[in-house]
């Protein structure tokens, strides 16, 4: 043994040097320094017991004051034995030492591990607080993507909580008591200290590796940037101050922050006191000002359009306010799809994949639209992001990103009209209170909508009547119920749906895949040229003055189409109406890009047009026979064709057929019947049986020139003249109407004028 005096500051023990005595601290204390902390090491512990069973220190030792120090010659475990053997009193005081030591490194590892856990519950829940607290106010959540990387702490390997309590317990007992139990058994001392050496050793680096944790994550919750959990909720309660609202649940969130942060202890004191002080001293009565103005500066901020190229996909991004990280991630995300050997795979990895990437891309599109309406004109770029789903030039093909460029350009000349919008363009009409939102998945519109959430407490009843005139939040709402759903069903192909374009989809050149208005014209003029009636809805009139009380008229209502950014094959009729009266348009959804006709979309959504339009009409008894209806007699046929006698043995096999295709549903055999009815029964080619035949006419007959077409033809002969005998009479009916409307003073309008030409039809 010697005794060394070693003064305030002396740098002793240097990380990487070999393991050749022990240290124990008789006098003063050393600060253990690690990578990223220092500890400090009282008297009466020892210093070199962890490190002594790998034989080399693995960090830096220096006097935090002046010291007195005993040290001991030690390489192995046998020199403990000889130190015993020289001086037998030291034995218990060595296992005392030892024990208190490996009970202070344990202790301050749970409390490292409780810190790291309360940190990542504390944060998360915080975030998560705030996302909910913003879809419930309907308040702009702010880019923070700090979060989407942060993940609680893993460690490799953990201490046992058993072995924390072990030697928690040890360092309470009295020297007496290890006198008597340990006595003078040099081997059980020897093995109890090298135990303890070994869970210092074991201890320190996993301390070093949380305390890393904590400095790594450290400016989620607050940082010099100003871009943290604090300034995320500042800026909340600045929000909501412009809005008028109460601001006493903010204050106590902020609160909390500096108080957590404070009792972290890994945040400078003074930069929380200056935080916390700019929160308060801030005029929350300005806020609805700087709310404003911030809002106007970032719509109106230009950023230079770049040459094509991968900057596109950046430039897209940076429209949408992300910041770097969140760029970053977005851009990875992509890169990562577009080198996929084979895109469409089904495998949990892609699918995934296809999963994140689809949330960043409805994130951007909320973010772009709602920067876009804000601003008198919108980068090409992003014309191309909102219409078509574009976001990376080599992902959609760089020949087919120069097309796509011109067609947005002229998007509005191409794909606008008074029934035809794009969905950026519905969306905005939305926005501006044009048309009120689709029903959801639950078919409640959105009134419907909010009176459920305020039943279900999700929202109070001064926020349901703020929400029902408030067009951002309709906006946001049929986002996230029609927009998104309708634009995977487009797409056709539901298991490899991501929507970002991708050349994969784009079978032809853009230009020749539009749906152009035009195009959308012509189908909608080829299905109203053979079903005439098909989009007519009678609508009630009265005028009391002139004597009529109530009289139904016929008017035409022709459909909204609303086209999708994606590539796709499929169509949806998603609306019979807009809303609970039937004299308003239905809504039917399409791809912007597809390489189907559109008179062959047309045919099948007018199809399921014209079953769900006459379940509207009819209500509960939809499929009651009795209440004779085209979905009540459609009905009837499908469930008893196998009794009815106007079909022969190899008709009921063809419907059985039908049936098991359609997996039992009727709607799908008869929109299968329409479609061959448009497609070749219109052109005297017989395809449908005798009794599909006669309720298919019955309720959608053809137009006049077909009928002239087709007079002759055996199989429609009867249908036409009973036709004709029934048209007649509700023409008698109309004409005696309008006169007796007339005679009392009453003058045609062009609505009555209108309905008196559909009996000419």
């Amino acid at each position: 043994m010697a005794v060394v005096n070693i003064e305030k500051g002396k740098h002793f023990i240097k990380s990487g040097d070999k393991v050749t005595e022990l240290y124990w601290i008789v006098q003063g204390s050393v600060l253990q320094v690690l990578s990223n902390k220092k500890i400090v090491i009282d008297k009466g512990h020892m210093i070199g017991l962890a490190e002594g069973t790998t034989g080399v220190f693995t960090c830096d030792y220096v006097t935090n004051e002046d010291c007195v120090i005993y040290s001991y010659q030690y390489e192995k475990e046998e020199d403990l034995k000889k130190i015993f053997e020289a001086q037998p009193k030291n034995a218990v005081v060595f296992l005392m030492s030892a024990v208190r030591g490996a009970d202070a490194t344990l202790r301050r590892y749970a409390e490292h591990w409780t810190l790291c856990h309360k940190f990542y519950t504390f944060t998360s829940e915080l975030y998560r607080q705030y996302k909910i607290i913003c879809e419930k106010l309907k308040i702009e959540e702010k880019p923070f993507s700090k979060m989407d990387y942060f993940e609680p702490l893993s460690l490799e390997t953990k201490v046992r909580k058993s072995k924390i309590d072990y030697f928690a317990s040890l360092a309470k007992m009295p020297k007496a008591i290890m006198d008597a139990f340990y006595g003078k058994d040099n081997a059980l001392i020897v093995g109890e200290i090298i135990h303890a050496g070994e869970c210092m050793n074991q201890s320190v680096p996993l301390i070093e590796e949380m305390y890393q944790y904590l400095l790594d994550n450290q400016d989620i919750l607050l940082n010099e940037q100003k871009n943290d959990l604090f300034a995320l909720y500042f800026d909340l309660t600045k929000r909501a101050a412009a809005q008028g609202m109460e601001l006493a649940l903010f204050q106590k969130k902020i609160m909390t922050i500096v108080e957590f942060a404070k009792m972290c202890k890994i945040y400078d004191k003074e930069s929380i006191e200056t935080r916390f002080a700019e929160f308060e001293s801030y005029d929350f009565s300005k806020a609805a000002e700087e709310v404003s103005k911030a809002e106007q500066e970032e719509a109106e901020e230009e950023i230079e359009e770049p040459p094509m190229g991968d900057e596109w996909l950046t430039y897209i991004l940076k429209y949408a306010s992300y910041d770097e990280e969140k760029c970053k991630r977005a851009v990875m995300m992509i890169e990562e799809y577009r080198e996929l050997p084979d895109m469409y795979s089904t495998s949990d990895e892609v699918r995934k994949l296809r999963r994140d990437i689809a949330k960043m891309f409805y994130d951007v599109y909320m973010r772009v639209f709602k920067r876009s309406v804000k601003q008198s004109k919108i980068p090409t770029i992003v014309k191309m992001f909102l219409n078509f789903g574009f976001m990376d030039v080599t992902l959609a093909g760089e020949d087919n990103v120069s097309e796509l460029y011109e067609l947005a350009e002229t998007i509005e000349e191409k794909c606008k009209s008074s029934n035809v919008y794009t969905a950026y363009e519905w969306l905005k009409s939305i926005y501006a209170g044009e048309n009120e939102p689709s029903k959801n998945e639950f078919d409640l519109d959105y009134v419907g909508y909010l009176r459920e959430q305020k039943r279900m407490g999700e929202i109070t009843a001064t926020q349901e009547k703020a929400f029902l005139d408030d067009n951002w939040n309709k906006t946001v709402y049929e986002m996230d119920n029609m927009f998104k759903s309708t634009n995977r069903a487009t797409y056709g192909k539901f298991a490899t749906f991501q929507p970002a374009l991708c050349e994969e989809d784009l079978i032809n050149s853009p230009t020749s895949m539009l749906i152009t208005v035009d195009r959308l014209n012509d189908a909608l003029d080829y299905l109203r040229s053979v079903d005439y009636s098909l989009f007519y809805h009678e609508i009630v009139f009265s005028d009391p003055d002139h004597g009529i009380t109530k009289e139904t008229l016929q008017k035409e209502i022709l459909p909204y189409i609303i086209l999708m950014p994606n590539a796709g094959s499929r169509s949806m009729m998603w609306q019979e109406t807009a809303g609970s009266r039937r004299d308003t348009p239905a809504r039917f959804i399409m791809p912007i890009l597809t390489v189907v006709e559109p008179r062959e979309m047309m045919t099948e959504l007018c199809g399921r047009y014209r079953w769900e339009m006459c379940r509207k009409i009819q209500g509960m008894r939809w499929n009651d026979v009795t209440e004779r209806s085209l979905t009540s007699e459609y009905c009837d046929y499908m469930q008893f064709y196998r009794k009815n006698h106007d079909l022969s043995a190899e008709t009921k096999e063809k419907i059985k057929n039908a049936l098991v295709k359609a997996k039992n549903n009727y709607r799908e055999v008869f929109v299968k019947d329409y479609q061959c009815w448009i497609k070749y029964e219109a052109k005297g080619s017989c395809r449908l049986n005798k009794v599909a035949r006669e309720i298919v006419f019955t309720y959608c007959p053809f137009s006049k020139d077909i009928r002239k077409v087709l007079e002759g033809n055996p199989m429609y002969q009867n249908l036409f003249e009973k036709y004709e005998i029934f048209k007649q009479r509700k023409l008698r009916h109309v004409t005696n109407f309008y006169d007796k409307y007339q005679k009392s003073g009453g003058t045609i309008t062009q609505e009555m004028q209108d309905n008196l030409d559909f009996y000419e039809l």
